[in-house]
């Protein structure tokens, strides 16, 4: 197994919660956005499909600060792109404000909003890994960004439910991201970590270990976010048709889901092992239920099953973010720490274009379709990953004892 390599830890003059927040606070306006897609449509104007292409349209950020911004965080260091990735969520939030003008301002914002979340996610990611002990960098970056996730939805929906005023629960976020910014300026990012332009010490990842990558974790990865997404955008369009969810069941969908996802972390990773593929099985398996409770949900169209569905995408988002993210932050060497955990979320991500798709099919045929095609393609992930168990080491991830 590749280790990080470290000086010593004597001398770290950054606490992990430090960067750690930074995760909460992009992960925050990512999903500012979400719990009001039906607002939108019901007192904006937006039509499903704009209203989903809005939520999409976050990926054209993300996927090039997940391409491009991991292997010059390895090279340059993680602080002034962390930097960077708040700056970005910042202006995210300026645009989605100036949306209240222009529909513009909503992609714009969407666009920033991704491309900080990008850099946060290899960047701030890797940050964290580097100054915890063990196994611990995983556990708490995946839980930091989690719990970013549960929070901006919660507070942009409790926000506008009291005001009408989405404009006010993004310039909240501006501010707190902006205060958050300054503190972070005077971090210290720690010099005995090993960076990739630093050939003399940098390990390069093994071929065995990305064949680990490429076979194991890559076909699980869309199901991540794929299953988040499903669960707070489709699920709600499943219970009550296109812009008719209440602002209260639009937002409890991206609560229940992104909030389960958090709390479930804690407990699985006392059974990750990284040596076996159980973790990994079980988050598929999970998500496959969901999907299989989702279509009784679009044939009945019961908001009680929708919210179970909620609480069952959220645990796989939860159980196969823990059992991905610790694959790749084990098996990626300290020249490819930020470039893997990059290609990670960038299939990860893939998951997140299904609402948009789903708008585009329900105009052609039944949703309960759609469902059951992601289903038969889940259902391939998980043969996949099994056939692929030989490439996993035989090692055991002890827990950590003081990991939050």
């Amino acid at each position: 197994m590749v280790k990080i390599n470290l000086r010593s830890t004597t001398n770290k003059t950054t606490p992990w919660w430090l960067p750690g927040a930074c995760l909460v606070l992009t992960g925050w306006c990512a999903n500012q956005y979400v719990s009001l897609i039906s607002w939108y449509q019901q007192f904006r104007e937006l039509s499903e499909f704009e209203a989903m292409l809005v939520m999409a349209s976050y990926l054209l950020g993300m996927i090039p600060a997940l391409a491009f911004g991991g292997p010059l965080a390895d090279k340059f260091g993680r602080k002034p792109f962390s930097l960077l990735a708040l700056m970005c969520s910042i202006l995210g939030s300026a645009g989605l404000i100036f949306g209240s003008m222009h529909d513009s301002g909503l992609y714009a914002g969407r666009v920033f909003t991704g491309f900080g979340m990008g850099l946060a996610m290899v960047a701030i990611t890797s940050w964290v890994k580097l100054i915890s002990p063990g196994p611990a960098g995983a556990t708490r970056a995946a839980l930091c960004t989690s719990l970013g996730f549960a929070l901006g939805p919660v507070i942009s929906g409790a926000i506008v439910g009291a005001t009408a005023s989405p404009e006010l629960a993004y310039s909240v976020h501006g501010v707190a991201a902006l205060a958050w910014l300054l503190l972070l300026f005077t971090a210290k990012e720690d010099s005995s970590v090993d960076l990739a332009g630093n050939h003399s010490r940098a390990e390069p990842t093994t071929p065995e270990n990305l064949q680990r990558f490429y076979r194991i974790v890559l076909p699980a990865a869309p199901w991540v976010f794929g299953m988040a997404a499903t669960g707070f955008a489709i699920v709600p369009a499943l219970s009550n048709g296109a812009g008719e969810s209440s602002l209260f069941y639009t937002t409890l969908a991206v609560a229940v889901t992104m909030g389960m996802g958090t709390l479930i972390q804690p407990f699985v990773k006392r059974f990750n092992d990284l040596g076996k593929i159980q973790l990994m099985m079980a988050g598929l398996a999970t998500s496959l239920a969901g999907l299989l409770l989702m279509i009784v949900v679009s044939l009945s169209g019961s908001e009680f099953l929708g919210t179970i569905a909620f609480v069952i995408a959220g645990a796989a988002n939860g159980i196969l973010l823990v059992a991905g993210l610790s694959q790749v932050l084990d098996l990626a060497g300290s020249a490819d720490v930020g470039k893997l955990t990059g290609r990670f979320y960038m299939c990860c991500f893939i998951g997140f274009t299904f609402p948009t798709f789903f708008a585009l099919w329900r105009s052609i045929a039944h949703p309960a379709i759609f469902i059951g095609i992601l289903a038969v393609l889940c259902l391939l992930s998980m043969m996949q990953v099994y056939r692929s168990r030989k490439y996993l080491p035989n090692v055991v991830l002890e827990e950590v004892r003081n990991s939050p």
